[in-house]
């Protein structure tokens, strides 16, 4: 199974989120990613086989993370820049929880399969909302530029899921295997 770690943002911040995009949609003829696809990743998994997955989920049974708190938005940027963007994302501001829980997730996930084909990159806290194929216009890269989020809630960051990925012609389709609540101390 093609699969992935990755927090949830919860309808109230799809919807401001989604709300804000609406007009630059029509605008910027980009491939904009789907709502209900935005997701903060803790790490890419890559071909998980189904016989590894259950070691995987006990592993992760065990991963005390921090409490639920919030992450703030932090305006838009894009991969490799926002001059010549490639992905285009909301960036998220990180107090340093978010890069303390992906470390226990990956902990688990190299715990579980020390040799496997999982992602180990630094985690860079973000949403995807575009990918762009051909060059844009300095008219549009400039309209990218002027997207406004001031006003977006917070993004509550309550437990982390194992999404399995199937890639179809218009965009991946997720699910979630499990998910993993974040409780403070003494739940």
């Amino acid at each position: 199974m093609r699969a992935f770690l990755a927090v949830h943002p919860g309808e109230e911040f799809r919807s401001a989120l989604s709300t804000c995009l609406d007009p630059w949609r029509r605008r910027i003829p980009i491939r904009w990613t789907r709502p209900d696809a935005w997701h903060l990743t803790l790490q890419f998994l890559g071909e998980w086989p189904d016989e590894r997955l259950q070691a995987l989920q006990e592993r992760l049974d065990g991963v005390a993370g921090p409490a639920p708190w919030s992450l703030r938005p932090a305006g838009l940027d894009a991969f490799p820049n926002l001059r010549q963007p490639r992905v285009l994302f909301l960036q998220l501001e990180d107090d340093g929880r978010i890069a303390r829980l992906a470390s226990l997730v990956r902990g688990a996930v190299a715990d579980a399969w020390p040799d496997g084909p999982q992602d180990t990159k630094p985690l860079r806290p973000h949403l995807t909302v575009a990918r762009v194929k051909d060059p844009l216009e300095q008219s549009q890269v400039n309209g990218l530029k002027d997207i406004d989020l001031d006003g977006l809630p917070p993004l509550a960051v309550t437990g982390f899921a194992l999404v399995g990925s199937r890639l179809q012609p218009d965009g991946p389709r997720y699910r979630d295997v499990a998910f993993w609540r974040l409780r403070k101390k003494g739940e």
